[in-house]
């Protein structure tokens, strides 16, 4: 089946932040290559998922958040330095939403555990449980002319929580509910790498120095991924052996 097409190329960035984003890559491409795996995320569990939307916000232009619905997505929940289980790190959660993305393509949205206030959901926090503690996109995007991040919050107090609610804030305001994120089926043959620089969500916009920071560690991360050995079948190692896309 031929792929969707490419969308445009990311926006060229500042060169201040562009020299962030190369150090960052230089720094994680030595760990991978002393290491043998990614440098980040690189274990996870992996999970059919589905996205559902009751509460539209179609002022923004989101196609996503433009009407009520159920969407299937993938969800992969990981530990960004992969300590053991009940040890601090930084929790992960990935989703891929098919034909969310610019031109049909899927959509990729990462989130990571942070604060929740309007300066704290921009910094990193700690946490024992990849998943036990609210998760946001970190980092800021466009949507509508406005500043935009989303929220993953645990709807219970379990260790490995099965749904979580999404919301969203607008210009740093506070959050408000859209849906729920409901966690299924676990996919023990999965392995996916996600991408949200190639597979930003449509009718969202990465502001340039976004880009500059996260773009050269992307391209690295593809390049390793099709220099890897294919991953051992059951072991989410956050490889792209399903995954066979080439974002360049």
């Amino acid at each position: 089946m031929t792929s969707p097409p490419r969308p445009a190329p990311p926006r060229l960035p500042t060169p201040p932040a562009r020299a962030a984003g190369i150090a960052l890559a230089a720094g994680l491409g030595l760990v991978a290559l002393m290491t043998g795996r990614k440098p980040l995320h690189a274990a996870g569990r992996t999970w059919s998922a589905e996205l559902r939307i009751d509460v539209p916000k179609p002022d923004l232009g989101i196609p996503l958040l433009r009407e009520r619905g159920v969407h299937p997505c993938t969800a992969r929940v990981s530990r960004a330095v992969g300590t053991p289980d009940g040890w601090w790190d930084i929790g992960g959660l990935a989703l891929r939403l098919p034909g969310a993305g610019a031109l049909g393509r899927p959509a990729d949205l990462l989130f990571a555990t942070t604060g929740t206030g309007p300066v704290s959901r921009h910094l990193l926090r700690p946490v024992r449980q990849a998943a036990g503690r609210p998760l946001t996109t970190l980092l800021p995007t466009r949507a509508g002319g406005h500043s935009v991040a989303l929220l993953l919050r645990p709807v219970d107090d379990e260790p490995e929580p099965q749904g979580f609610e999404l919301a969203i804030a607008v210009d740093r305001g506070g959050w408000e509910a859209v849906g729920l994120l409901q966690l299924r089926q676990e996919r023990f043959e999965a392995t996916m790498r996600f991408d949200p620089i190639v597979d930003e969500l449509e009718g969202t916009t990465a502001p340039a120095w976004v880009v500059a920071v996260r773009e050269p560690a992307y391209r690295w991360s593809r390049r390793l991924s099709r220099r890897s050995p294919r991953p051992v079948p059951g072991v989410d190692t956050g490889g792209s052996d399903t995954d066979e896309r080439d974002p360049g």
